[in-house]
């Protein structure tokens, strides 16, 4: 296994770390605030980008390993529709 492949491996387990806080964070903020949610939707909004695109990454190695079109086809439509459903 190369360095590169090992570093981003532990950036990918980070980054579902820190999601995992933002989720407990956003969870916590709505029990508390509750009049005032705007910063628990940050919280979750950030919580969800950041499983959204540790679950694209993964998924993305998953289609490599499989190497058929139907399967890249569909996951390239499902980032786009992601992508475009989150920034609407």
């Amino acid at each position: 296994m190369s360095n590169g492949k090992v570093n981003f491996e532990k950036f990918l387990k980070m980054l579902a770390f820190v999601g995992v806080i933002a989720v407990a964070f956003a969870l916590l903020f709505k029990t508390i605030f509750v009049q005032s949610v705007e910063v628990a939707n940050a919280f979750s909004l950030v919580a969800q980008i950041i499983a959204y695109f540790v679950t694209a990454v993964y998924g993305f190695y998953y289609i490599l390993s499989k190497r058929n079109a139907v399967i890249t086809i569909t996951y390239v439509i499902s980032i786009i529709a992601i992508v475009v459903l989150l920034i609407v």
